[in-house]
């Protein structure tokens, strides 16, 4: 991929760099340019049972948007913003969490 700075190899593993690093940060993939597995390792990262319970959710929030953001432009609300096209953000920090993890949420 060619962005602003140079170009930006890809790779199949997960590294985390440290915040001070001068290594140019690698674009993960999943999926190769046809929608096809690339990495058979993805099963030991997350469960089926697990996957399908953060596409649910996705599914979900995708509905929800769509019916306040709906109310929103009628008057029955007076302000709502959508997450479409972000579902898998929201859903996989959720996921990311244990139930030792604390939360400050902020509004």
């Amino acid at each position: 991929m060619d962005f602003p700075g140079g170009k930006i190899t890809y790779t199949t593993e997960i590294n985390f760099l440290p915040a001070s690093s001068d290594k140019r940060v690698q674009c993960y993939r999943v999926l190769d340019k046809d929608g096809y597995l690339i990495s058979s390792n993805m099963s030991e990262l997350v469960s089926k049972e697990v996957a399908l319970k953060m596409y649910k959710g996705m599914v979900t929030l995708n509905i929800m948007d769509k019916f306040f953001y709906e109310a929103q432009r009628q008057g029955r609300l007076s302000f709502y913003l959508t997450s479409f096209g972000e579902e898998a953000i929201n859903l996989a920090s959720a996921a990311a969490l244990t139930s030792d993890d604390i939360v400050l949420a902020q509004v």
